[in-house]
């Protein structure tokens, strides 16, 4: 990593994507990294996913992402053992970052205390995020209130990616209350595998009003057809909307059928209730 990070340093260096993913690189190769981001004026694509980077790993990047000088638009930290730790770090530095847009923090342990201070950041209107990742982070309904304020302020985030939590109904209310003010641009929202029930079915029905919002996946859910109206009601009436994943859900095939039916409704309208009929 000290060579490479020597010739990342190098003015004469073009590089503009580099993964480096799945190389059991650990903290201790984090500060030369640090030093090349800093340097380097052409790398924009950075992935690091699958390594042992840890909390002490990423607070050392989160200085470089500090630095006016560094460049990079696209991060991908999955899988690199954070906790909540470094999310103070990461967040001032999310606030201050003028090229960053599309961050990966999924397959991590950030938590809701982690979650809540990256809302911070992206309450910041110099955050400039406009793709985040936070699947499978261990987040519950007691971030979300924090997540739906900064969805509502944040006027660049537009694709937000919530599967593999547990945020439940109370999480979805909240969320779903950000989703209807005006304020918020999110195009592209993913609730998979989040202990979503009948419970809040009215609340998705509320999504209507959203008029950016072209993807919704909600799939390995426990929907049944309790919540089949609540959900027409949704595809029917939110205009922007286009796709919308229904699988895994627990709907009866006449549920199913119900469902998909409506996208003879609209041009461009996908509804998936298997998937056999997902889009590759």
């Amino acid at each position: 990593m000290e060579v490479l990070s020597a010739a990342l340093k190098n003015p004469d260096c073009r590089i503009q994507k580099l993964r480096l993913d799945n190389n059991t690189l650990t903290d201790h190769c984090a500060e030369d990294l640090t030093t090349a981001l800093n340097t380097n004026q052409s790398l924009t694509n950075l992935n690091l996913s699958n390594n042992k980077l840890g909390d002490s790993g990423v607070k050392l990047l989160s200085e470089a992402l500090r630095n006016p000088d560094c460049k990079i638009q696209k991060l991908c930290l999955r899988d690199v053992t954070l906790t909540d730790s470094c999310a103070e770090a990461l967040s001032s530095a999310l606030s201050i970052n003028q090229s960053l847009t599309d961050l990966n923090l999924g397959n991590n342990n950030l938590g809701d205390s982690g979650a809540k201070l990256l809302s911070v950041a992206l309450r910041n209107p110099d955050c400039k995020i406009q793709r985040l990742r936070l699947n499978d982070n261990s987040l519950t309904d007691s971030s979300a209130e924090d997540l739906a304020s900064a969805v509502c302020t944040n006027q660049s985030l537009t694709d937000l990616d919530l599967n593999m939590n547990k945020l439940g109904d109370s999480g979805m209310k909240l969320l779903s209350a950000a989703l209807q003010n005006p304020d918020c641009k999110i195009e592209r929202l993913d609730l998979g595998q989040n202990g979503l029930t009948d419970l809040c079915a009215e609340d998705l029905a509320a999504f209507s009003t959203n008029q950016s919002l072209i993807s919704l996946n909600l799939n390995s859910n426990s929907f049944t057809d309790q919540s089949v109206p609540a959900l027409c009601h949704l595809i029917q009436t939110c205009r922007s909307l286009e796709q919308i994943v229904l699988v895994s859900n627990r709907f009866s095939p006449n549920g199913k059928r119900q469902l998909e039916s409506l996208q003879e409704f609209r041009p461009r309208l996908c509804v998936t209730c298997e998937y056999s009929n997902l889009a590759t």
